[in-house]
């Protein structure tokens, strides 16, 4: 199993898994870090839409992006029960993004980076579909030590340290990088009841 074919196989449930990991107010944080009223914006690593949907409120547009059918599917399903016409569905890798170029105001990927093998060249795939001045918010989990992520959890990375974000961000073009170690954290235990927690950062840069 790989990781696109572990979230294929979670995503009836995901709802229920994800609310365990991290609370809700972090979506809060998340859209009080910029202005997306009436933009058009992209939810890379949709999921089931816990970012999507709530950016669907303000955004003309949200390109919700995935590379799961199964959480595609869950999606679509959540959004037509509450009546969302702006969301639209992409089942795309996010090394490489089927977005066109400098075509989106704002970029959000929250919890997805860790899973992304090459993250630096997901970063760059952030950058290119960015319009100019536009923003990218990451949101993702600070370094921890829960080697279990990685075969229960097909975590590519154990989190990240703020100084490779920053470097990572900084490399590929970004200006005006800002990270806040929030003082909300991700819980999560292993088949085996090994217990990880570690804090939640978000990361705000312009083009």
């Amino acid at each position: 199993m790989n990781s696109v074919q572990y979230f294929d196989s979670i995503a009836e449930n995901w709802n229920v898994i994800r609310s365990e990991y991290f609370e809700e107010r972090l979506k809060y944080k998340l859209l009080s870090q910029i202005n997306i009223k009436d933009k058009a914006v992209a939810d890379l690593g949709c999921g089931t839409g816990f970012v999507s949907l709530a950016l669907a409120n303000e955004a003309s547009i949200v390109f919700s992006v995935d590379n799961s059918i199964n959480m595609l599917r869950q999606l679509k399903q959540n959004s037509l029960e509450k009546n969302y016409k702006n969301i639209y569905l992409i089942k795309s890798s996010l090394e490489n993004i089927s977005l066109f170029d400098e075509s989106m105001d704002a970029v959000f990927i929250n919890m997805a980076l860790h899973h992304i093998k090459d993250a630096k060249k997901a970063i760059a795939e952030m950058y290119r579909v960015l319009k100019k001045d536009g923003a990218v918010i990451i949101s993702d989990v600070l370094e921890h030590d829960g080697e279990w992520a990685r075969e229960e959890m097909f975590d590519e990375w154990l989190g990240f340290s703020n100084e490779q974000i920053k470097n990572w961000l900084e490399e590929v073009g970004f200006k005006n990088i800002e990270i806040e170690n929030t003082d909300l954290s991700c819980k999560g235990y292993s088949s085996k009841g090994e217990y990880t927690e570690t804090g939640i950062f978000i990361a705000k840069a312009a083009k």
